[in-house]
């Protein structure tokens, strides 16, 4: 009945909404600006985002960097990182930092999210959110004292803040205390029902101890708190998935492009699973279309490099993971894969040794023990 609501108040709003598009061109950034939260406060992010970006190609932009800040914790949320921290750091307040830290880590680079995490903290000592951060950072880290102790400061500045809870349900699952850590995720929940992450973190969790039908069941409540929320609904297909319902994963997955019909994520997401299933060129097809939406993409050349690796097309598959590291220099897994490849070419052995040594250079450890193995270094 509330789905049944809420989609006859967007069928009233939207309406509205689009038609005042075509009166924009005249507008000031700090108009579209406005017009861009207004369209965020009740779910439609797609629009919001065209609102943010028309705001920034006025003439006169946004100097004071608040619109980069609303664009980019949108790009956060649509896992959108790079974009994400490119934007957050054009506006310099200890808000934007903290999210640019987190950015930072779901990119792999933690000792720039460490800095960034300072620097938020410099801005404001007394910002729970800062902390927060903070504790993420030293978790990935594995300096879980520290992280535990930012935890609580966080919570001490503000006792009621569930992503403090949160993030202490985060350093207790790394440390493989899943009790403890389902126990704050819940607290989480309890002090802000409407708080996705914390339904998303507990969701994984139940996946991970293989209770996948507790993990339905608590997404979908989550959802019926978030009902246009992207990351929910895709750990409720990764938890259909696991339950080897695909068909379900698949009607998860559209009900995000339903959402954001651009989503490369949710793209690259759907290619895996025909990946899975050995569809290689619907899989492909999926792959080239986020990369059509978004030309950077260099986890959609990856994932056509592995459906290629997959389908028997090995010099595909190398040019594809070619294509992905000359976009990002940072992901070790596709380094492995190359180095996997030029070891079954009659003369890649070279190739290969480069490619385990940009790997081990990233911190793998597989590729760091290969190439010990054979006596070399990197």
């Amino acid at each position: 009945m509330k789905k049944q609501l809420y989609s006859l108040l967007l069928a009233l709003l939207v309406p509205a909404l689009l038609l005042a598009q075509d009166d924009t061109a005249s507008l000031s950034a700090t108009q579209l600006r406005q017009k861009g939260l207004n369209a965020e406060r009740i779910g439609l992010t797609e629009l919001a985002e065209r609102y943010y970006r028309q705001a920034l190609s006025t003439p006169e932009g946004d100097p004071s960097g608040q619109t980069q800040q609303l664009l980019g914790i949108l790009c956060e949320q649509k896992e959108y990182y790079a974009e994400a921290i490119h934007l957050l750091n054009q506006s310099g307040t200890s808000e934007a930092l903290a999210h640019q830290a987190y950015c930072l880590l779901q990119q792999g680079m933690v000792d720039s999210a460490l800095h960034v995490a300072a620097r938020s903290i410099e801005l404001d000592t007394a910002s729970a959110l800062a902390m927060t951060m903070m504790a993420y950072v030293e978790t990935q880290r594995d300096n879980h004292i520290n992280a535990i102790a930012w935890a609580n400061r966080a919570l001490r500045a503000n006792p009621k803040f569930a992503r403090g809870e949160n993030v202490m349900g985060y350093i207790q699952f790394r440390k493989g205390n899943h009790s403890e850590a389902m126990r704050h995720f819940k607290k989480a929940i309890q002090l802000d029902s409407t708080f996705a992450d914390a339904y998303y973190n507990l969701g994984t969790l139940y996946c991970i101890r293989n209770s996948q039908e507790m993990a339905i069941k608590l997404l979908k409540q989550g959802l019926r708190r978030n009902p246009r929320n992207i990351r929910l609904y895709t750990a409720l297909a990764h938890a259909y998935r696991m339950r080897n319902d695909s068909p379900r994963a698949l009607e998860c997955y559209k009900e995000i492009l339903e959402i954001d019909s651009l989503h490369t994520p949710t793209l690259n997401r759907i290619g895996i699973l025909y990946c899975d299933q050995g569809h290689y060129e619907q899989a492909i097809a999926f792959h080239r279309r986020a990369l059509s939406i978004r030309p950077d993409d260099a986890a959609a050349h990856k994932y056509i490099g592995q459906a290629y690796t997959k389908w028997g097309k090995y010099d595909k598959a190398i040019q594809s993971f070619i294509r992905s590291t000359n976009l990002c220099t940072t992901d070790p897994e596709t380094y492995m894969y190359l180095a996997e490849l030029y070891g079954n070419q009659k003369k890649g052995e070279r190739k290969q040794q480069s490619a385990y040594k940009r790997a081990a250079r990233l911190g793998n450890k597989d590729a760091q023990a290969w190439l010990v193995k054979k006596g070399l270094g990197w």
